[in-house]
């Protein structure tokens, strides 16, 4: 059932492309290009973002500290790359590290697909409205911006005066590249927060994600999708008071709530203090939507952050590379850091499939 939605929700999208296409030269004279599977709505914007916010000292201070996030973006985004890389080559069968691609309804279940688009396109926006800002703050004019959807993700741009960019500083240059870098960072710390602390304010329970076979839970009946409520009468939504309970004692009245609705005690013997159950947070809805708003918010800007800090071709990072080089090397600066890009690029890209391989 799930996989024949899987193929429904595939068709019609590719249906809607397909018209898109079709449509698109009558599309044109309201600002929409479209390509296969790429679209874009590019208008002329005003030349200043936020001034009252772009002129500040506090605005000054917080572009010289994305500067220094940008660089050590772009140094653990070549970190992670080599890391990964190495102990898939050495360890492949062990080893926790992957760079594993994001795919609606392929990496991630229909359930999540929203919250996955909406937050990569919040994130998306607030990175390059803060290229904007920063523009203005340096004196260079934006020319234009606009939306584009790859397929199914949103995104979103802004385009510099180029003749003005190519003529300011090098630090105002770093400050317009690596604010966006900066900016997703700080939201992914943010939301890591709301992740670590909300989430857990908000448990009702603990969700059985899978029995183990042959433990006190398989025995007494407990099954994947029941929810224990509490323990010996102690209400329980995190899994430290789970684990307290269990070293407590060795007899436990466990109060389930059962996946038809039912709410039962079953007397539960744990000899070893073994349960014998995965657990996870039982958020009821809405509280639900709000986690996984959340988790993506956190995954989507961490991986932006480093990702888009690491010196790869189109990335912000690869864009600081060549800034620096050029500063120093002249001409020369500007095709090592292609070939530094290419070079990381390939790595990337053996690493993400060395990782789905594996």
């Amino acid at each position: 059932m799930v996989i024949n939605s899987l193929y429904l929700a595939l068709e019609i999208a590719i249906a809607v492309w397909i018209l898109l296409f079709v449509f698109r030269k009558r599309l044109q004279k309201y600002g929409f290009i479209i390509y296969p599977f790429i679209l874009l709505w590019r208008r002329s914007a005003r030349e200043e973002w936020l001034p009252s916010i772009a002129y500040s000292k506090y605005f000054k201070k917080f572009e010289m500290i994305a500067v220094g996030l940008g660089i050590i973006a772009m140094i653990a985004g070549i970190f992670i790359i080599f890391y990964t890389l190495v102990n898939l080559i050495i360890a492949p069968k062990t080893t926790t590290a992957r760079l594993e691609p994001i795919i609606p309804f392929v990496t991630i279940g229909a359930a999540q697909v929203p919250f996955f688009l909406f937050a990569l396109g919040l994130s998306v926006l607030l990175h390059e409205l803060s290229h904007a800002v920063s523009s203005t703050s340096n004196k260079v004019k934006v020319r234009g911006g606009g939306i584009l959807l790859i397929f199914l993700f949103p995104g979103a741009f802004v385009e510099p005066d180029e003749e003005e960019l190519k003529n300011a500083s090098l630090m105002a240059k770093l400050k317009i590249i690596s604010i966006g870098i900066a900016v997703n960072l700080i939201l992914a710390g943010v939301f890591y927060v709301l992740v670590e602390y909300a989430v857990p304010l908000m448990s009702k329970g603990l969700l059985i994600q899978g029995v183990i076979n042959g433990t006190p839970a398989y025995y007494s009946g407990i099954r994947a999708g029941d929810i224990i409520l509490a323990v010996n009468s102690t209400r329980i939504t995190e899994p430290y008071q789970l684990e307290s309970a269990l070293h407590a004692s060795v007899v436990h009245n466990i109060t389930l709530l059962l996946t038809n609705g039912s709410i039962v005690s079953l007397l539960v013997k744990t000899p070893q203090h073994f349960l014998g159950v995965y657990i996870t947070y039982y958020l009821p809805h809405p509280y639900d939507w709000f986690a996984y708003f959340i988790f993506w918010m956190f995954v989507l800007n961490f991986s932006l952050g480093v990702l888009n800090g690491a010196p790869l071709l189109i990335t912000d990072g690869g864009k600081i590379a060549t800034e620096i080089l050029k500063k120093y090397l002249g001409e020369n600066g500007e095709k090592i850091s292609f070939y530094l890009q290419s070079l990381m690029l390939f790595l990337l890209i053996a690493a993400v499939m060395l990782s789905v391989s594996t």
